[in-house]
Formats: structure tokens, C-alpha cells, sequence
């Protein structure tokens, strides 16, 4: 990710929401750019972080967190302390209603600097965010930038928008014209704000657009393979005028993006970007890409139902309840541990049904292979966000070591957790 960012010459800012950890962060961020930032979506991954960020700015790094949710007006007061142990600049914070600005004086009270605030865009997805073509758009942007009360604790920094309808998509080209069309919007949004503040308008606005689809599908264009996998050339040229027109407007374009590190069942269905096993033969996403997986037990067989059925001790709170478009059920087995397998690494096992602490497998065969009680299993979560959350630590293994070695634990990480 971070070398695709390099070659067209745009920022990246990893979000830490799906791992929750330092070890994790480290390699999202990377050691070339002077520039660390990153998006959290809780004030306790901001804590957990506080050690790395001293530790970037000890070394002449700029450091700056965003808080990725519209401000909750209890959470500033602690996310000051946060910004106080830091630099001027270091926390930013997104906001997408007028209502929400007469809370953040309560930061510079407490740390003497104002806050940096971005205005959460809506380009489609409907979660959270301003249309830009709305009223309600240019009401904040009015409190935000012509009260004194709001502007003399705050720095306006840029527009944020999140691309989760890209989710949907099957295919790069499909996530890469998502990704244009959220940077048009945005640019359009940047040209009328300063059109509006001429104080703006040589001021570097940063454009921060993206989600785990539509941010890693830019990978396909540093691979030259010739494949279904990789973006035509229309997409390239789209991407390549948006990217140019957004510097000639002295303007910074951000990407940004968080499950990427790990993958999913519901990333590989979107078929966005080329499988970092084998990058250079332009192959589409497989389970081998998947770096988390959750380790559960067996613990009875009943081969006397319509069909034979398994059941594991992991529920929804260790797998969560989402669901994923190309399949009906709530994780798949792996092949790990089990010799018989079928369906580029798949056992032939997947839940089919989930309750809190039981996780129902069944088979997509007859002939499935037997499990037996007390077998540890692999599962591939639909969604590792989620999957993850009440999860302390991950079990590190490495998958370059010899394939003897493939079980070896090297690391323990432990996630942040709480909000």
C-alpha cells in the first residue's frame, strides 16, 4: 500500500481500527515518511499509540491522529489529554453538523493549541457525512469558518469521506471508479469553499478519501500483468486527471484505509486488488492473503441430522455476525490441519448458523471430511473488524518460515480494547 501511495505521489493514513495494535502500526506507517499519520476510531487506540507517537516525534516525524467518527462531545475533553502530551497539530477530529463545533473550545483550553478539523463528507454511502449540495453543509462551514468563537480554537484542515458502498463492487475497475468519483466530489467541495474564503485559497486543504476497496485497487496500477485483476487504462487516466487537477488546486489528496492489513471474507468477494502473495502475476485476491484467521474448537458431531453437522466452541462474540455477499454463512474453515482439502484452501466446512458462544458447521459437500471433538480449527471471519473486537491478543505466526515451522508462534501482540 504504502509503495503504491509512492509511486502516484499521494498520502496515505493508515486506520489502526481493525488490529488495535502497535506492532501493526508500525507497518502500516512505515520508516520513509516524515509525515505519521494515522485514523483511529476510539480514544483508548489514540492511548495506545501515545508511546509510538513520542517515540516518531523524538526522531523529527510530525505526527497527527484522527478521530474517525463525527466527535462525540464526551470524548473531547479526554482526547485533549491525549493532544496535550503531544505537539501543536497532532489530533484531529471530524465533524459533519454545526451542533457538534461549540464543543471542541474545551481542547485548546486544554492543551493551548486549537484542534484540526475535517468536515466528513457523504459521497454515497450514507453512514455519516454532510452532502456537499445541502444546506446543512454550508451552515457548518459558515459557524466553522466566520465565528470567532469556533475558528480562534480551531484549524479547519480538510473534507474526509469514506467509500464503504465500494464494498458492493466485485472488481478493481468497479472500486477505482468509486475512488474517482469520491475524489471528484471532494475536489468539487474544496473549489466552492474557497471560492468562498479567499484566505483559502492558497492554503493546502488535505482530501481524505478511501475504504480498505477502493484504496488497495490503486495497487493494481503499479503491476503490469495483464489480467482481469488489474485497472484499464481509463481508470488510470481518470485517476491520474483527478490527482493532477487536485494539486493544481493546491490541495493535498489523502488515501486511507484499515482491514486492508488483515483481509477478509468480504474483501475477497470485492476482488479490488492483486493477491500480495503473487502481486506480479496479476492474480485476484484468495484466502492465502488473508493474514487472521480465529482458532476454535470442536466439540460434538451430529451425523444423524438431514446432513452432517459440527459444532464449534465460537459464537458470535468470536466471530461477530456480518454478513458477505458471496456466500450464505458466517465464516469459513480452512484447510489447516485437515488433509482432505477442496477448494483452494478451504476444508469444505463453513458456519451456517451462529448464536452467541455456538457456531453450527456445515458441509458444502456430502462427503465433507469428518471432524472429531476436540479438533482446533481455523476460521476465516467475513469480517476481521468485527471478528477481532473482543479478542486480547493475536498469536503471531510467520508464513515465510519453512512450511515445518508454519505453526511456530513467534509473537504475542496484545490490541487495545474498550473505547
Amino acid at each position: 500500500m504504502l509503495e503504491a501511495c509512492a509511486a502516484l505521489d499521494v498520502a496515505f493514513r493508515p486506520h489502526i481500527k481493525t488490529h488495535k495494535t502497535l506492532e501493526v502500526t508500525r507497518l502500516q506507517v512505515g520508516e520513509s515518511s516524515q509525515d505519521v499519520k494515522v485514523v483511529v476510531s476510539t480514544v483508548a487506540e489514540a492511548e495506545m499509540l501515545l508511546d509510538y507517537l513520542f517515540e516518531c516525534q523524538r526522531n523529527g516525524r510530525s505526527v497527527n491522529v484522527l478521530y474517525g467518527v463525527p466527535i462525540p462531545p464526551s470524548a473531547v475533553r479526554r482526547l485533549s489529554q491525549v493532544g496535550k502530551q503531544l505537539s501543536p497539530g497532532s489530533v484531529s477530529v471530524l465533524v459533519d453538523h454545526y451542533d457538534q463545533l461549540k464543543h471542541l473550545g474545551v481542547f485548546k483550553e486544554a492543551t493551548g493549541y486549537p484542534l484540526h478539523v475535517f468536515i466528513k463528507i457523504d459521497t454515497g454511502y450514507g453512514r455519516a457525512g454532510v452532502v456537499t449540495e445541502s444546506s446543512q453543509f454550508r451552515q457548518l462551514l459558515s459557524h466553522l469558518l466566520n465565528d470567532s468563537s469556533i475558528s480562534n480554537c480551531t484549524k479547519f484542515s480538510g473534507l474526509y469521506s469514506n467509500s464503504g458502498h465500494s464494498y458492493a463492487g466485485s472488481t478493481a475497475s468497479q472500486a477505482m471508479d468509486i475512488l474517482v468519483k469520491e475524489i471528484e466530489s471532494l475536489a468539487r467541495a474544496s473549489t466552492y469553499i474557497k471560492s468562498l474564503h479567499d484566505n483559502l485559497v492558497s492554503q493546502s486543504l488535505t482530501l481524505s478519501v478511501g475504504a480498505t476497496p477502493t484504496a488497495t485497487s490503486v495497487q493494481n496500477l503499479v503491476h503490469t500483468a495483464d489480467s482481469d485483476h488489474t485497472i484499464g487504462s481509463s481508470e488510470d487516466y481518470a485517476l491520474g486527471r483527478c490527482i493532477r487537477n487536485v494539486k493544481a488546486n493546491h490541495d493535498v489528496l489523502e488515501l486511507h484505509a484499515g482491514v486492508y492489513a488483515f483481509l477478509d471474507l468480504q474483501q475477497l468477494a470485492t476482488q479490488a486488488s492483486p493477491s500480495a502473495a503473487n502481486p506480479s502475476a496479476g492474480l485476484g485476491l484468495s484466502t492465502t492473503d488473508i493474514a487472521f484467521t480465529v482458532l476454535a474448537e470442536v466439540v460434538s458431531f451430529y451425523e444423524e441430522r438431514k446432513t452432517s453437522e459440527a459444532l464449534i466452541a465460537a459464537g458470535t462474540l468470536a466471530l461477530g455476525r456480518e454478513p458477505c455477499k458471496s456466500y450464505q454463512g458466517w465464516g469459513i474453515v480452512s484447510s489447516w490441519g485437515i488433509e482432505s482439502t477442496r477448494l483452494n484452501g478451504h476444508s469444505g466446512w463453513q458456519i451456517g448458523r451462529i448464536s452467541q458462544e455456538h457456531g453450527v458447521l456445515v458441509g458444502f459437500h456430502s462427503d465433507t471430511e469428518r471432524l472429531s471433538v476436540g479438533q482446533k480449527l481455523r476460521i476465516f471471519p467475513n469480517h476481521a473488524c468485527v471478528a477481532g473486537a473482543l479478542f486480547g491478543w493475536y498469536i503471531v505466526v510467520d508464513s515465510d518460515l519453512p512450511q515445518s515451522r508454519n505453526d511456530e508462534i513467534v509473537d504475542i501482540w496484545v490490541r487495545s480494547r474498550g473505547w
